[in-house]
Parts: C-alpha cells; sequence; structure tokens
C-alpha cells in the first residue's frame, strides 16, 4: 500500500531521527539554497511580490498593469510588506537585507512544508531525501513566488488531511486544518484550485460527519471568513470594493491576456513541463504511477492523489499560457508517491543497488540546480548591487534606462534607492495586435531614442543585452562601458548571452542619431 501505517510512522520517527533534527537538516538546505541560488527566473518572483511590497512601505515602486486591473491579491505583498517595515522602523533597510529578508522568510516556510511532508509520509529517511533534493524546488524553494508558497500549501494541507486508508481511523476526528489552506491558495492563485477540488470531493464521500454538516459548519464558514477577509484586503488597498480571484479568471481565462506572453499546445505540460520540473526523479515517478494503476485497490490513496494531478494538469492545459512554475504545487503529490514505491523496495535491495539509486538521483538533481542556481540567467541579478554603486558614486544624480526586454531584472526592491529608472513596457495592447512599447524599441531602436530623449536629459546609465550593441552603436558614442557580466550561454531572441552597463561621459560631444528604416 502507498500509506505506511500511522503508529509504525510514528515509531520511525522517534527511532531514526528526532523532529528537530530533521527540521535543522531541511532549514540548512534551504537557507543554502538561497545562498547558492543567485539568478534570475520569472520576473513574477519580483514584480507581483517585492516591488509591490516596496512601494507599499518605502514609498516607491513600480506597479504592474496586474496591479492596476486589480487581478492581483495584496496578501503575499503584504507580508513582505510587514518585513520591510520592520526594517524601516528599526533602521536596518540596507540594500541587502531588504534583498535577503523576504528569501529568507519564504525559506522558513518552504522548511516547514517539507517538514510537513516528512510527518506525512511518516518520517521516512527516503521522502526526506526525495524532498530534500528535487533541482527544481531547490531551484524555487527560496524564491518569492506566488507558486513557491501555494506548493508550500499542498505539502501543508495533505499532511492534515483525512485521508481514510488506514492512516486515519474512520471515527477519528478529521482535521479541517487543509481547508483553511486550500481557501487561501485558490484566492491567491485561482488555478490551483483544481487539486483542492478533488480532495473536497473525496472528503465529501468519505467522512464519518454528517455530509451537510460538513458542509454547512466546515466548508462554506470557512470559505466565507476567508474570502471575506481577502476581498476586504484587497478592496483597502485598491480603494474600492473588489474580488481579485474572479479578475483574475476573468482577464486570464475568459479573455485569455495570458496568451500574449506566450502559448504552447496543449500537450506540453505532459512532453516538457513535468520532465523539466521533475528531472530525474521521473523514474521512481513512474514506476510508482505504474505500481498504482496495476494494483489500484492496494493504493487508494496514490489513485486519489493521481486524480489531483490529472485535473490539474488538464485545467492547465487547456490555458494556452502555459510554465514550468505552473506544475510546481504538484511536487509534494509526486514526491510522495515516489517514496511510497522506493521504501519498500530498498528493504529487499543490495547495498550497492542502494549507492547506485541515491547516487543518481543525487548527481541528477545536484548538477541542474549548481547550473540553474549560480550559471543560468544570473547577469540580470548580479547588476543591480553594481548599479546601486554607480549611482552612489554619481554627484550629479542618476537615471537609469533599461534596454531590455521588459522585467528583465529586479528593480527598487534590489536597488533600494529614489533613482529615476525608465523601462520598456508590455502590457498587454488595448486591442489585439496592437504594437506596445517593447516591440516598437525592437523594431527600431533609434526611432524609440529620439522620440523618449528629443527633449530631456538621455539616461546615466543604460542596462542591455549585447545582442542590441550592434544596433544601438551610434546612441552610445557619449558613454563608456563600466561592466559586461555573462548572463547565458543560451542566448534567445532578445536576451543575450551578456549584460553591459553604460555610463555617462559629462565631457561628451553633442550626439547625432540617425534613424534608419
Amino acid at each position: 500500500m502507498l500509506t505506511p501505517n500511522r503508529n509504525a510512522g510514528k515509531m520511525a520517527l522517534v527511532r531514526d531521527l528526532r523532529p528537530l533534527q530533521v527540521v535543522y537538516i531541511i532549514f540548512f538546505v534551504r537557507i543554502l539554497s538561497v545562498f547558492l541560488v543567485q539568478t534570475w527566473y520569472v520576473p513574477d518572483e519580483y514584480w507581483q511580490s517585492l516591488e509591490v511590497a516596496h512601494k507599499q512601505v518605502f514609498g516607491y515602486g513600480a506597479l504592474t498593469w496586474e496591479w492596476r486591473k486589480g487581478i492581483r491579491s495584496y496578501l503575499y505583498p503584504s507580508i513582505f510588506a510587514a518585513l520591510y517595515s520592520v526594517l524601516k522602523i528599526t533602521g536596518l533597510d540596507y540594500p541587502e537585507a531588504v534583498v535577503l529578508l523576504p528569501r529568507l522568510f519564504q525559506a522558513a516556510v518552504s522548511t516547514a512544508a517539507d517538514y510537513s511532508f516528512y510527518k506525512w509520509t511518516g518520517g521516512r529517511k527516503w521522502a526526506l531525501f526525495l524532498i530534500l533534493t528535487p533541482s527544481f524546488w531547490f531551484y524555487t524553494s527560496g524564491r518569492t513566488l506566488l507558486q513557491t508558497m501555494e506548493t508550500a500549501f499542498v505539502a501543508i494541507a495533505l499532511s492534515v488531511f483525512p485521508f481514510k486508508d488506514g492512516k486515519l481511523g474512520y471515527y477519528e476526528k478529521e482535521s479541517n486544518k487543509w481547508v483553511w489552506l486550500a481557501c487561501v491558495s485558490t484566492f491567491l492563485r485561482p488555478t490551483s484550485a483544481p487539486i483542492w477540488l478533488v480532495l473536497a470531493v473525496y472528503n465529501i464521500i468519505t467522512t464519518n460527519q454528517d455530509k451537510i454538516k460538513l458542509l454547512t459548519h466546515t466548508y462554506i464558514p470557512i470559505g466565507l471568513l476567508v474570502g471575506g477577509a481577502l476581498v476586504a484586503l484587497d478592496s483597502y488597498f485598491y480603494g474600492k470594493l473588489i474580488i481579485t480571484p474572479w479578475e483574475f479568471f476573468k482577464f486570464n481565462v475568459l479573455q485569455d491576456v495570458a496568451s500574449f506572453y506566450g502559448t504552447h499546445p496543449w500537450y506540453w505540460y505532459i512532453t516538457s513541463g513535468l520532465p523539466v520540473v521533475l528531472g530525474v526523479n521521473i523514474i521512481p515517478i513512474l514506476w510508482a504511477i505504474y505500481t498504482i494503476l496495476s494494483r489500484r485497490k492496494e493504493n487508494k490513496t496514490g489513485l486519489l492523489l493521481l486524480a489531483a494531478v490529472i485535473l490539474h494538469v488538464a485545467v492547465h492545459s487547456y490555458i494556452q499560457h502555459k510554465e514550468f512554475r505552473f506544475v510546481l504545487p504538484l511536487l509534494p503529490i509526486f514526491m510522495y508517491l515516489a517514496q511510497a514505491v522506493i521504501v519498500p523496495w530498498s528493504r529487499k535491495a543490495e547495498k550497492w543497488q542502494l549507492y547506485l539509486v541515491t547516487g543518481t538521483l543525487l548527481l541528477g538533481n545536484a548538477v541542474p540546480s549548481a547550473y540553474f542556481g549560480l550559471i543560468h540567467q544570473s547577469g540580470t541579478v548580479k547588476v543591480m548591487p553594481l548599479l546601486r554603486e554607480a549611482v552612489s558614486n554619481n554627484s550629479n544624480g542618476s537615471s537609469i534606462l533599461f534596454m531590455m526586454p521588459c522585467h528583465s531584472t529586479p528593480l527598487y526592491s534590489h536597488l533600494h534607492m529614489n533613482v529615476t529608472t525608465r523601462y520598456l513596457n508590455c502590457d498587454p495592447p488595448a486591442v489585439p495586435g496592437e504594437t506596445y512599447e517593447a516591440e516598437a524599441f525592437y523594431n527600431n531602436p533609434l526611432r524609440w531614442w529620439r522620440n523618449e530623449y528629443s527633449t530631456r536629459q538621455t539616461p546615466t546609465l543604460i542596462v542591455m543585452f549585447d545582442v542590441l550593441k550592434g544596433r544601438v552603436e551610434s546612441l552610445l558614442q557619449g558613454y563608456n562601458l563600466i561592466h559586461e557580466l555573462p548572463h547565458t550561454q543560451l542566448p534567445k531572441d532578445e536576451v543575450g548571452g551578456k549584460v553591459l552597463v553604460y555610463q555617462k561621459m559629462y565631457t561628451q560631444v553633442k550626439q547625432q542619431v540617425y534613424e534608419t528604416v
């Protein structure tokens, strides 16, 4: 069976590792990821959380179109706003602290999630190994992404969910803690609803309570309390009555605005998304899926979890805009299935087989963790402290122009300086097919520059990718190259292999820019 005996699990928990020892181990790995993962992944890590919080607390920051349209909840940014407030009140809001503290907080939340996963499996060492080693989780567990928090909610909720397969006696009291987490998670990101829907239906069917009472005394009251509180929070910050999950659904699903940022075929999660997120761990996971499907009566929990996975993937496959991080919340489920087949196998395996499997999983996860955490797309993060230094050293006042695909870097949450910045806009156009600013820039950078700076001062600092250099050399005649940072070995389109920083020369000749058509 996929679910261990609860009493045996508790005995294993005490016999093998004390709870506090497990917490220390997990926390060490998660803190390690904060300091080792120093690369850029997606804009949302900064622009949908930290930038919003920075503007709330320090009075300056950047808000993307999502915040003007009201499709994002203020709950997640408000957590970081609280942390920033502590730094501000204590006078400890140094740039390094402003950058580091939110990531440490998220690492602590991920630690709680990993420990909950460990308890859910009955305290198995293999489970601890499997949740600590996945490269994609190491890559994202300390990032300030909604999907990271969503993944934590899934792991914690499943650890207290009332499964009815021997783990929880039929007449034992059922915990409703998972319902609270499900409601908050769905409000933060409505696309997490499929997982909770499957669990809710199962809970209603198998409950040892009166089903109507479960709905009227648990589901509905908790839903109203959570929903009411979060609607009130968002309405306060937006200055009007607003239900952000509905706005999110309306814009991203009904109006399909998300497709503006890229589309993939319906099967992408199966052929690319899940294989990349799971990495080498996909081998024991496929083994677990085969075991569940071939021995369904013995693996009821496995079937339930697979149903949640299938519905989640199916719903996300229907949406044209797809990203790897959208299936990250499925990781605790997959790791649970993997440990459930590895543990019984390991009891009979030869020592060399155990070393082979452990080494393969460890090495297969360590290599991508190191590459994606330290090397791939590192330049746009490493450039921020260099920009702070350049601004601080400039006594004539500074302004920064990011001539890059929009949101390629963090902004004020990493600068922590009230300096004038300019970046290319890529808000979805009001009319489909209409040219937006970033597109207009790359169509003709010289024309854009002339229109932008014909009546005002040119920027003090310019940040750009090396692939753009040949097209704007006439603009750079009055600038010195002060930094050249490696960014990626896999340049694509307008994202180059290096990040370049240019600084204006103040004894410059008048610059002549000729428009090319």
